[in-house]
């Protein structure tokens, strides 16, 4: 990997409200995304059940929990107010001011026939559609493979999702190339970033290919997570299990850099600050590596990298407010 670029990078944490000389620990931080218009940021605690939302500008975390499963997406729905979130593998609109579950409305169930099944990623792409997939049934850190499925849900058909491609065991990171022409992809447990062709217009997916396998870089034991893409159309890419974030150059095939995190459960990244130049991560800890890693389940964020994210889109719902 090269090493000669982004040596004065710098790594904080947020910090607690409680006690801002020490950070904010969760149990497994996921999906962070980030609202330019309120200069916020919101993510998940899976296994907390709680959505947070991180005021950008006082640096206070706000928290709606959810009482009936694991929570593992959160994302911005354009021109609204409203979230969209997963709760197990069902996707709801959230309103955030509405008090307890009372303010979810369901909007798609997944995965029906599987009911141990949970979502685990997803993301908009340029047409507002919702790309989210699922993962098996999972006990501790094993996830029992070939049982999940890649979807996309749109207004239109939400009673109807589209099943893009199954199987898969861990539905994982999705980013969307800067021209629309590609979808970047991880299937958690294949250790790889893929690419395929994307007709942006149908909604369809074709010829499945390697960027990188993470094995050929000594992460032999880690998996590719969540995903986001720069304004130079490179990918950075959680490692879990491996303690980094790789920043990829997917035309090349090639890690450009590795940025090394003191934890070893890196979920998910995005781009976000006022000049979208900060790359917040998510992390998890668990009770084996409580005491090696006090950091485990800190928000941090990476700067001075040399590189920014771009305006991610919404998932599109024309009447998200009254539904």
């Amino acid at each position: 990997m090269e090493t000669s670029v982004n040596q004065y990078y710098k790594i904080s944490m947020v910090s607690s409200n409680e006690n801002p000389n020490q950070p904010a620990l969760f149990l497994h931080g996921e999906s962070p995304v980030w609202d330019a218009e309120t200069q916020t940021l919101y993510f998940v605690d899976v296994h907390a059940q709680n959505i947070h939302k991180l005021n950008y500008i006082t640096g206070k975390i706000s928290t709606k929990h959810i009482g009936y499963g694991q929570v593992n997406v959160v994302s911005l729905i354009s021109g609204s107010k409203r979230l969209l979130v997963s709760v197990r593998a069902a996707l709801y609109l959230m309103d955030w001011e509405v008090a307890g579950d009372a303010s979810l409305r369901l909007l798609a169930s997944l995965d029906e026939g599987e009911p141990d099944n949970m979502i685990n990623d997803g993301k908009a792409d340029v047409e507002g559609r919702f790309w989210v997939g699922t993962k098996g049934p999972q006990i501790g850190d094993e996830v029992t493979p070939d049982h999940g499925t890649l979807y996309s849900v749109q207004q239109d058909t939400r009673a109807h999702v589209r099943a893009a491609l199954r199987p898969v065991s861990v539905s994982n990171g999705i980013a969307f190339a800067l021209n629309n022409s590609l979808v970047y992809y991880i299937d958690s447990s294949t250790q790889k970033i893929e690419a395929f062709d994307f007709d942006s217009q149908k909604g369809e997916i074709s010829g499945r290919r390697t960027i990188i396998d993470v094995t050929s870089y000594g992460y032999d034991n880690a998996i590719p997570d969540g995903m986001t893409i720069d304004s130079k159309g490179h990918l950075w890419v959680a490692l879990m299990f491996g303690g980094a974030v790789l920043h990829i150059d997917p035309d090349k095939r090639e890690v450009v850099y590795g940025y090394k995190l003191p934890v070893s459960r890196t979920t998910s990244v995005c781009w976000g600050g006022p000049d979208m130049d900060e790359l917040f991560v998510t992390t998890g800890r668990d009770s084996a590596t409580a005491i090696a890693e006090p950091l485990a389940g800190a928000l941090f964020t990476i700067r001075s990298t040399g590189s920014r994210g771009v305006p991610t889109p919404a998932f599109r719902f024309d009447n998200a407010d009254s539904y």
